[in-house]
């Protein structure tokens, strides 16, 4: 019984992500401090990984990024929160090299230091 109620705590806790049949993976969920994040990566058919980061802020403090691609830097910035949602979108092209891709998404508020991070595997 504890296995089955210990099983069933790390589906509910565990974050969002689902891929769909054209191959697109996205996740979502919470930041460190109440912000919300969602990454979202597009195979097209031309071998390029079509990758989004976005956060939705509370609000419009200036935010460091940068994400990974199968370990290794791939870019970074920052990026200042707008629009009525308070939101930062960052997209990036990668190439899809053969068998399983990894990328990351890192946000950190570089006023209050919270920090969003989302790491999602693309087959």
């Amino acid at each position: 019984m504890l296995s089955f109620v210990l099983g069933v705590a790390a589906l509910v806790t565990a974050p969002f992500a689902a891929a769909r049949d054209d191959g697109e993976v996205v996740d979502r969920g919470a930041c460190s401090d109440g912000s919300q994040k969602r990454l979202r990566i597009i195979p097209d058919d031309e071998g390029r990984l079509d990758v989004i980061g976005v956060v939705w802020s509370d609000d419009e403090d200036l935010w460091e990024w940068r994400m990974t691609h199968d370990g290794d830097f791939s870019a970074k910035g920052e990026i200042r929160a707008k629009d009525s949602d308070l939101s930062l979108r960052v997209r990036r092209s990668m190439l899809d090299f053969p068998g399983i891709d990894n990328v990351a998404f890192r946000a950190e508020n570089t006023r209050t230091g919270e920090v969003c991070r989302i790491d999602l595997d693309v087959p």
